[in-house]
């Protein structure tokens, strides 16, 4: 029998093809659509459609449009052939799933206990976890506050309630009812929390969830009932609750309240209208306002069908305005707890005692149930079951019998209502013993009693409202009244109606015949233990096992074949399997053929069988970490592994595996190479592979030749997918690119729209239209078809992998995590619902879906560190730091590129570079134009004069500097010779360049070394160092690059700001700052932040009480006398201690301002306990040198301040110099923000990056380093005792030393260094000692370049800023001239070293220096000509001529070569020229060291590198690494090893715990001596430095923001006094002008008032002290004006309106001299004027006119007075302006002094009005800003005081008066 088919159609249309109206035409795909349909077709994107048959991206003409597409000449001819009955069936697509056979599809949930239309109803009613906060749990109500603000809405249409119109306030009070539970169950698998609430909602009846909708339904539309916000379910115990509308105040108070008030009675309960006069104003209105509520709400629940059965007081709520709401949260409750009342009733099997039992519970919770209802209850519970059914129905009719048992309460009060209901309790238990008829005649006596009450209560004139209550009451629910009769009842006692408004409402409720009565229904039936049980029971989870695969697992499931490698997680009960095989991080999984592949970090691929999970074998011959695997179902199954070196293995995957490759071939190669990342097929032609160098190549698997590369991406290609003829791409660059296969053009690029925000793409995956991406920070991205539908935030860390099969995503990464969901939509929204997680014990690498199970790679426990290392990978790629690293890399390829080209440029050409570039910048370019160039030049210099190359990665550190930005760069990476890329760049704009080093050996250092560049091009090199004169200073600032240290720069800005004159100046002034370049940042502006920069002057002459003050303080003792914080430096004195002080001082206060000791002693005091000689301090010649703690070298021009160092003094019997007191002070981060441009060097800054930013505003960029770091930092030992430290120390050492291996140990102190010297000592190992003692200073730089040789063991007080690199093998230069100092020395000088200022002899023990036979005869040839010169021209050189003879001859040999030495040896043969001959000596003898130190130096990197120890933690952990960066500089081998003890000062100084530690020590290792290196310990000793980080951070903190204040004050003088000194004389003369005009004004302010009458002002006050401040100047002019007349004369000119400027005088007064003449001086008149009559500060009033006259009027007189005397004195102009800046100077200078005094004192001060709950900082700046305002206005005052009594009598002055 033949089959009939149909003809071929359109895939569109399904029209049959023709060749007339359906034409199909071929797309590049290979499928066919008629020409109409693809017409009609959307354009993706520009030429490009998506195949209707295959849904793949194709090319198509837009313009020619379907017909420039060929035809079907096939499909068409076998159209026309055939007959349609004999057409053959057309295969399927899927060739691997056709016909009947086709294996089901099988997936990982095969389905859920929820609908679709389930979910959609339920998903947006949801609320989220966190928006509620439980605060008061309850019997059965939880009232609660929302903490999460609005809850959004939604807009889903397909259920009834699912829009939304409510949306609860921030901190809203909200109610919650239990409603059904979820618990969590016993497996692997988590449910997520919407899930949990889904399968709650699932698990009610439908009956429950029918009644949860009403709930939500009337809230939606019914206004006076509370409203209902959504379903919250409590995490902890699974409870689901009704979240809804809950307001503030108990409802009975509140009622209680409102009637009694309006009865005139009190508050505490309802005590009813009997007896009381109804008709007085307010009586029954209280009643009827209360009662209409009452109905009103009511109707709204009656209008909806529903019925509550069962009211009370607490079933109703007022809100903020009076109006009463129904609450269906407390009608729930009120209806649990009547049927668990009736239900224990039941229990009890009809005895009468628990029936009388339960009525009174119904009693107490005045609870108003009908009979009706009653009875229905009863019945249920079986426990009236002889007497029959009531035979009435529940309807509305019962709701209305509880509203009038709550309105007969509102009228007859609570005692009387409680009386009442009694009564009708009793006779119900009466049922049971009597017939119905009998409890009828029972309750209509129960009705009469009613009825007299009401009537006793009411009267006659509201009969009406008692006889509707009465009606309300009847038996029979039909012949109740309805709602709104009862509601009109009560109203007209309101009001007279004139309409029936609630008509239509009356119909409403009339037609609803289904009405749902709350009590009778399911949710009043919820009982949690019912549920509890049920959940123990064998449940339908969400999870349903399917045999087949099930069973496998399980029966291998005991086998545990080893660690977290790859679970198999099976559907249903998620049984799960562990495979081991592999060392290292799983890396990719791939299926097929049978069997599981996995590549691994650890170079092999492990073969699984998918049967029972064996491993079958490991593939080896990878040399690097394989990346990626696949798998080709070929004729022949092939496995393709590629690796991050390049290669790509094919391995035959036959019957039998065989270990060797197939084939192998590598990828080329270049400089951006970093291996290959991902892996795709296309069928069985071609392999994809995703590289390192941002490429993607196409090979053929017929010949594997590579056939095609395509480029796009930015950065590394992570992940590759193919699906429907497309090829899908993702980058490390935030990209998803799709290419097509035919031809492997582009297609279209996705996720470029994210500019400025790069998240790498990690991992991609691709079903039927959807396209999943997962990024490096936890996103996740969602597109269908090519357009994205979701983006969010599923991980807090990484996504590494992902995979989907249908609907489920699975997701996992760095938060050990992998999450499901499920997706769903429709074509215009997506939705991705959580349904679960599996928690994991390690990061997740790789996830593979398979045939319904899922198979999970990790990086497992042994790896857990070499993956976090992986992750530091792909969060560089990530970080802005890696692209701001990338991008500068544009700038090294133009660098590199300009290379050859400088190159063949000679030294002039070169040099005339620099006059170039600054010929350009004038002409309008910027530096960035010419920065590559300008880089360029400086790397080729440096290469001609210093014999160095920049790095790339240099040339990336110059770049982050001429940014502004911190260039974090590792020890031994170069940072000195990067700073000459920005200095010099900066230095052509002529403005200036600071290099700042931290001691002057490195400026000097520098400015010799790398100044070398800047000269050889052009441009001036200065420095600065102690000791210079001001000329020498001067000079050297104004050159383009200037070298310097930080505190020579900050006292020398604040001396110029001392200055008297600008002679004295010394910075480029007025624009002393523009760039600066920071060496060792970190320490600058960090560790040196906590102490001002301080210039002093001598104060109070009080030497003599600092000795007394030490011995008293040696009779004091700690913890008995006085107290010690170490973590401060504070003491503090007990009772004790004061009275033996104030005995020994035979004083009776020490406080006592007129003999105060008290200081004195507290600093005695400080200086006894925290100064400590050889660690805060050394003495020498006589005097105490503080020894600064970062950096171990000694600061000679460095004083402690506030007596402090006199006090120091004064305990070591020292002279004691004067007292001082601050005269100038700054901070370094004060000094450093008034550079308009800063950057900073360093190797350690990253940790402290915010406070840069915060500060300065300077990033901090890592500079890659040029080789990788291979330093391991061993863990940290902690001991008990020091001397078990100290002990284990020299043994480490020793050992050290025995294997030739150098060692530095660092320690904190010179105390330290020599008790470990002396341990070395003891046991003769040779060793340098490096620390602040002058002998062993004065070699620093010798003793740090040897420190990396052989044998050489260095113990140095600190290395923060040593400066020096230390080279494994010995530094060949310094090597070489200690050979050279000691061939020639002896025959250069007679006179023997001074080892306080040479230093002392390196120790031996270091391997002998083998010098060649040249270089020994050059030796004694230098030898012979030093001898003979010295003795033939009697030259005799002291020590340090010599030394200073060899160094500048070493000097020359580095700027002359060889070849022009020897040339100028033969020419000046005849004079015996010594110094060529030396450096000839030199460069031979360099030669012979380098060869010595590089064949050392590799033996000391074969022995393991430099071993450095560390001997206490420092209070920051940076200063620790900046230790650790000693070892393994440039890619060397080295070891660190920290080893602290709990006698460490840092540990005392926190106030750590050592008895605890120590016991716990002890126990441990039963030896104290015995170091310790567990977790426990250690972390407890790293979170105490942590502390004192944070504990520092605060101090510099607020030490920043006190100085802010101070900054701006600082400004303010100091550009004044800058304007002073550096301005014209024309600038002097108008500061003098302003300051009079001041004056004046602050004299007629603060007598006068605008607003009242001029005969009110304290006139006469005025007067006297304006003659006062003008003192001789005016006393003739002014004899004469008394107060009455110029009293009179203000009120005569107030009488006048007109003003002659020009003119301006008071009636009667004297006239102002005529000395404005001239532009200048009548605009200077004018501006006074001007500034006058625009002051702001003064009040606006009726007489400001004549206040303004008169401060112009007295400054006119004084200021024109001030110019006559001037005139008259006879001296010149020059003169003149020089005593007015002098007064000035020294005026401001004297206050701005005491101001600097005031303000320490005011910061002391402020800190203890924080007890009065006041904000210091605030206080201080308040306090400051007054202090300031002072300070002016007396600077003001004096100094004009100063000029006016000066030239008043010029001849009497020899000096000027400033008191």
């Amino acid at each position: 029998m033949e089959m009939e088919m149909e003809l071929p159609e359109c895939p569109v249309c399904l029209q049959d093809y023709n060749s007339d109206d359906t034409v199909p035409r071929v797309l590049p795909c290979g499928h066919s659509a008629c020409e109409a349909c693809l017409k009609q077709l959307p354009l993706c994107f520009s030429n490009i459609i998506r195949c209707p048959a295959c849904t793949q991206l194709v090319k198509y003409p837009e313009f020619q449009g379907p017909s420039a597409l060929p035809k079907n000449i096939d499909l068409l001819s076998f159209i026309n052939s055939q007959n349609p009955k004999n057409i053959n069936p057309s295969q399927s697509r899927n060739v691997n799933r056709s016909g009947a056979d086709a294996p089901k599809r099988r997936e990982f949930f095969p389905r859920l206990l929820w609908s679709e239309e389930f979910y959609s109803n339920w998903k947006d009613w949801i609320l989220p976890v966190d928006s509620v906060s439980v605060v008061e749990r309850g019997e059965e109500l939880l009232h609660c506050c929302a903490l999460r603000g609005k809850i959004e809405s939604s807009s889903s249409s397909s259920a009834s309630f699912s829009t939304r119109c409510w949306f609860p306030e921030e901190n809203q009070l909200v109610s919650l009812v239990c409603v059904g539970y979820s618990s969590e169950p016993d497996s692997e698998f988590k449910l997520s929390y919407d899930a949990r609430i889904m399968e709650a909602l699932n698990r009610l009846k439908e009956s429950e969830r029918t009644e949860l909708g009403l709930i939500i339904r009337v809230s939606l539309r019914q206004r006076r009932v509370c409203k209902f916000y959504g379903l919250w379910m409590d995490s902890e115990d699974g409870s689901v609750f009704l979240v809804c509308e809950k307001f503030n105040g108990d409802f009975s108070k509140r009622l209680s309240w409102s009637m009694n008030v309006a009865v005139g009675g009190n508050s505490d309960g309802l005590t009813g209208l009997e007896g009381l006069n109804l008709e007085a104003n307010g009586k029954i209105t209280a009643f009827a306002m209360v009662g209409t509520e009452l109905c009103e709400a009511l109707m709204g629940l009656h209008s909806e069908g529903l019925v509550s059965g069962c009211l009370a007081f607490s079933c109703f709520s007022f809100d903020e305005f009076g109006h009463i709401f129904v609450d269906t949260n407390e009608i729930l409750v009120m209806g649990r707890r009547v049927r668990r009342y009736i239900s224990e009733a039941s229990r009890a099997k009809g005895d009468d005692h628990e029936i009388e039992s339960l009525f009174a519970n119904l009693s107490d919770i005045q609870s108003f149930a009908s009979p009706e209802l009653l009875f229905e209850l009863l019945n249920y519970e079986r426990i009236t079951a002889e007497s029959g059914n009531s035979g009435y129905s529940i309807g509305y009719g019962s709701d209305i019998w509880s509203l009038a048992c709550i309105l007969v309460r509102l009228l007859v009060g609570d005692r009387s209502t409680e009386e009442l209901f009694k009564g009708f309790y009793i006779i119900l238990p009466k049922v049971s013993e009597e017939n119905c008829s009998g409890y009828l005649s029972l309750y209509k006596g129960w009705m009469e009693k009613v009825g007299s009450v009401l009537d006793m209560c009411l009267g006659s004139k509201f009969s009406s409202l008692q006889q509707i209550l009465c009606r309300c009451l009847n038996f029979d629910p039909a012949q109740r009244p309805h709602a709104t009769e009862v509601w009109r009842c009560i109203r007209e006692l309101l009001i007279n109606p004139h309409s029936d408004t609630v008509a239509s409402l009356d119909a409403t409720i009339v037609q609803r015949n289904l009405v749902h009565c709350f009590i009778l229904g399911d949710m009043c039936h919820l009982h949690k233990e019912t549920v509890k049980d049920s959940e123990n029971q064998n449940r339908d989870g969400l999870l349903r096992s399917d045999g087949s695969s099930g069973a496998d697992v399980d029966k291998v499931g005991d086998e545990k074949v080893g660690k977290d490698l790859i679970n198999g997680l099976c559907v249903g009960s998620l049984n799960s399997i562990n495979l081991q095989a592999h060392l290292d991080c799983i890396s990719k999984l791939a299926v097929g053929g049978g069997f599981l592949f996995s590549s691994s970090y650890d170079k092999m691929v492990n073969v699984w069988s998918l049967q029972d999970f064996s491993h079958l074998q490991s593939l080896k011959g990878h040399e690097h970490r394989v990346m990626a695997i696949v798998f080709v179902d070929a004729n022949e199954p092939l496995c393709i592994s590629a690796d991050i070196g390049g290669g790509i293995f094919v391995w035959s995957i036959g019957i039998s595996l065989d270990q060797k490759s197939l084939r192998t071939w590598y990828e080329p190669k270049d400089w951006r190479y970093s291996g290959i990342h991902a892996l795709a097929i296309s069928g069985t032609q071609q392999l994809y592979t995703g590289s390192g160098d941002k490429s993607i190549k196409a090979w053929s698997l017929l010949d594997y030749t590579l056939t095609c590369t395509m480029t796009g991406h930015k950065a590394t290609v992570s992940s590759l997918e193919v699906r429907d003829g497309v090829l899908y791409s993702g980058s490390w660059d935030g990209t998803i690119r799709l290419w097509s296969l035919n031809d492997h053009s582009p297609l279209t690029v996705l996720g470029d729209d994210m500019q400025g925000n790069v998240n790498p793409v990690l991992s991609l995956s691709v079903d039927r239209d959807m396209l999943v991406a997962s990024h490096e920070n936890g996103c996740v991205k969602i597109w269908r078809d090519d357009v994205i539908m979701k983006s969010s935030q599923i991980h807090s860390g990484a996504i590494f992998s992902l995979a989907m099969d249908g609907k489920w995503l699975f997701m996992g990464g760095w938060d050990k995590i992998i999450d499901v969901k499920e997706l769903s939509g429709d074509e215009l929204q997506l939705d991705t619902r959580p349904v679960g997680s599996i928690p994991c014990d390690s990061v997740i690498t790789a996830l593979l879906f398979w045939e319904g199970k899922l198979f999970v790679g990790f990086a497992g426990g042994l790896i857990k560190e070499r993956l976090g290392g992986l992750k530091k990978n792909w969060s560089d790629y990530a970080s802005l730091n890696y692209w701001v690293v990338r991008d500068y890399h544009r700038l090294v390829d133009s660098v590199n590129a300009l290379e050859p080209q400088f190159q063949r440029l000679s030294d002039e050409q070169l040099t005339a570079k620099t006059e170039e570039f600054r010929g350009r910048l004038r002409q309008g370019e910027t530096l960035a134009d010419i920065q590559a160039e300008a880089f360029a030049v400086v790397r080729e210099a440096a290469k001609r004069k210093l014999g160095m190359r920049h790095f790339d990665v240099q040339i990336i550190g110059g770049a982050v500097l001429h940014d502004g930005s911190i260039a974090e760069m590792k020890t031994g990476e170069g940072k000195t010779l990067v700073s000459t890329l920005a200095a010099y760049l900066n230095a052509l704009t002529g403005e200036g360049v600071h290099v700042v080093t931290v001691n002057d050996y490195l400026a000097q250092r520098d400015a010799d070394w790398m100044g070398r560049v800047h000269r050889f091009l052009g441009l001036s090199v200065g420095l600065i160092q102690g000791g210079m004169a001001a000329k020498e200073r001067r000079s050297n600032y104004n050159c383009d690059i200037t070298y310097t240290n930080n505190s020579e720069l900050g006292f020398d800005y604040l001396r110029d700001n001392l200055a008297t004159s600008s002679g004295q100046l010394v910075m480029r002034w007025p624009k002393p700052f523009h760039f600066a370049i920071v060496d060792e940042v970190d320490s600058v502006l960090i560790d040196e932040g906590r102490n001002p920069l301080l210039i002093s002057g001598e104060a109070s002459k009080d030497a003599a009480r600092y000795p007394v003050a030490a011995k008293v303080a040696d009779l004091l003792v700690r913890d008995l006398h006085y107290n010690v914080e170490l973590k401060d430096n504070s003491v503090e004195l007990t009772e004790e201690g004061i009275a033996l002080a104030e005995m020994a001082l035979e004083t009776n206060d020490l406080w006592d301002e007129n003999d105060p000791w008290a200081r004195f002693v507290m600093n005695a005091l400080k200086a006894k306990e925290f100064y400590r000689q050889d660690v805060q301090y050394i003495v020498r010649n006589g005097k105490a040198l503080i020894i600064n703690e970062l950096t171990g070298r000694v600061e000679e021009k460095r004083r402690w301040s506030e007596g402090i160092h006199q006090a120091v003094e004064a305990k070591e019997g020292l002279k004691i110099q004067a007292d001082s007191v601050v005269v100038a002070q700054i901070t370094y981060q004060s000094l450093f923000k008034l550079y308009p441009k800063l950057a900073g060097m360093t190797g350690t800054a990253k940790t402290e990056e915010k406070e840069f930013l915060k500060m300065f505003q300077m990033p901090v960029i890592e500079v890659p380093t040029n080789l990788p770091n291979i330093r391991k930092d061993l863990p940290v030992q902690a001991f008990a005792t020091a001397r078990g430290k100290w002990e284990n120390v020299w043994r480490e050492v020793e050992y050290m030393y025995r294997q030739g291996r150098p060692v530095l140990v660092g320690t904190t102190s010179v105390e330290n260094s020599e008790y470990l010297s002396d341990l070395l000592k003891e046991r003769n190992i040779p060793h340098n000692v490096l620390n602040a003692r002058p002998r062993y200073a004065a070699m620093e730089a010798e003793i740090v370049a040897q420190a990396g040789r052989k044998h050489a063991i260095t113990i140095s007080t600190n290395m923060a800023g040593r400066g020096t690199d230390i080279i494994l093998g010995g530094n060949p230069k310094m090597l070489a001239k200690e050979v050279m100092e000691d061939s020639l020395l002896s025959f250069l000088s007679q006179e023997a070293p001074n080892v306080d200022i040479d230093g002392e002899t390196i120790s031996q023990g270091l391997s002998k220096m083998k010098i060649g036979p040249s270089s020994l005869a050059l030796l004694a040839k230098t030898a012979l000509m030093a001898k003979y010169v010295s003795k033939s021209e009697g030259k005799g050189w002291t020590y340090q001529d010599a030394k200073s003879l060899i160094s500048e001859s070493i000097q020359m040999s580095q700027l002359i070569g060889e070849q022009d030495l020897e040339k100028l040896l033969a020419e000046e043969s005849d004079t015996y020229p010594l110094g060529p001959t030396i450096a000839l000596a030199y460069l031979s003898v360099l030669k012979d060291c380098e060869t010595h130190c590089f064949n050392e130096g590799s033996e000391v990197k074969r022995l393991g590198g430099l071993h450095v120890i560390g001997t206490s933690l420092h209070e920051s952990r940076r200063i620790d690494n900046q230790l650790r960066g000693r070892a393994g500089r440039q890619g060397d081998p080295g070891s660190t090893r920290f080893m602290v003890s709990l006698q460490d000062e840092m540990f005392r100084k926190f106030n750590f715990d050592t008895e605890w530690a120590v016991k716990l020590i002890s126990k441990i290792t039963n030896d104290e001596d015995i170091p310790i290196e567990g977790d426990a310990i250690v972390k407890q000793l790293l979170a105490l430095q942590i502390n004192a980080e944070k504990y520092f951070f605060g101090i510099r903190k607020s030490l920043v923001e006190f100085d802010e204040v101070l900054e701006v004050q600082r400004k303010h003088v100091y550009n004044l006094r800058q304007l002073i000194l550096t301005g014209d004389s024309e600038s002097c003369s108008q500061h003098i002008f302003q300051y009079m005009q001041a004056v004046v004004d602050e004299i007629v302010l603060g007598n006068v008032d605008p607003l009242k009458h001029p005969r009110s002002w304290t006139v006469g006050k005025l007067l006297h002290e304006f003659i006062e401040t003008a003192g001789k100047i005016l006393a003739v002019s002014f004899a004469g004006v008394t107060e009455e007349a110029l009293r009179e004369s203000l009120e005569q000119r107030h009488k006048l309106s007109s003003i002659d400027i020009n003119n301006l005088a008071l009636p009667n007064l004297p006239m102002p001299p005529n000395v404005f003449r001239g532009i200048r001086r009548k605009s200077s008149a004018l501006k006074r004027w001007l500034a006058i009559c625009t002051d702001e500060s003064i009040k606006n009033g009726r007489y400001q006119q004549i206040t303004n006259i008169l401060r112009k009027y007295l400054g006119d007189i004084l200021i024109a007075a001030y110019l006559d005397v001037i005139e008259e004195s006879g001296y010149d102009d020059a003169y003149v302006k020089e005593i007015e800046r002098a007064v000035i100077l020294k005026t401001l200078d004297c206050f701005w002094r005491d101001h600097l005094v005031n303000m320490n004192r005011l910061s002391s001060a402020v800190n203890v009005r924080s007890f009065g709950h006041r904000n210091p900082l605030e206080e201080y700046k308040i306090d400051g800003c007054r202090f300031f305002i002072s300070m002016l206005s007396a600077t003001r005052r004096l100094t004009v005081q100063s000029l006016l009594r000066y030239w008043s009598s010029p001849m009497e002055s020899n000096e000027l008066f400033v008191a």
